[in-house]
């Protein structure tokens, strides 16, 4: 379980992930030594991983959204055979009318296409229903834990 400075501590690496653990440290009012031990252990239980994030749709990419119904097998056997394919950046498991869903990146059309047929070859995977990703409004992985807000993203295409 994390604790309210964990909270905190990933809140503020949630605005910016590259600042230094002395700033940080001096902000929670505790010590360097109790920051980074803390952002080790954070990454070491895979509460948190520090990245650089980019709006793939700028970069020219296809970015998809993939809604699965699984049959003959369970879910989470499904989704362990899909998080070895590159293109993938999210698996889930979730309720409602399907059963996964996937976040994907591809550098093209093609790219694309060829996902969309590897997904299919996957025992266990009856349906797939495909959400072209077109504009993005709204980046919601920066909002950290103190509310669910998301982050707006400035789209050229407004």
């Amino acid at each position: 379980m994390i604790d309210e400075l964990d909270r905190k501590l990933i809140e503020l690496l949630a605005r910016d992930g590259r600042r230094p653990f002395a700033s940080l440290a001096e902000e929670l009012g505790v010590s360097q030594s109790t920051v980074r031990a803390r952002v080790a252990k954070l990454q070491d239980d895979d509460v948190v991983m520090i990245v650089a994030l980019c709006n793939a749709l700028l970069l020219g990419h296809q970015v998809v959204r993939l809604l699965l119904r699984v049959r003959n097998l369970t879910p989470r056997a499904v989704a362990d055979g899909l998080v070895g394919i590159n293109q993938i950046n999210h698996v889930a498991l979730v309720a409602g009318s399907h059963d996964l869903y996937l976040e994907a990146t591809c550098r093209d059309q093609p790219q694309l296409i060829a996902l969309l047929d590897e997904v299919r070859r996957q025992p266990g995977v009856a349906s797939i229903q495909p959400i072209i990703v077109t504009s993005l409004a709204k980046d919601y992985s920066g909002g950290g834990l103190r509310d669910a807000r998301g982050q707006i993203v400035s789209d050229p295409n407004r």
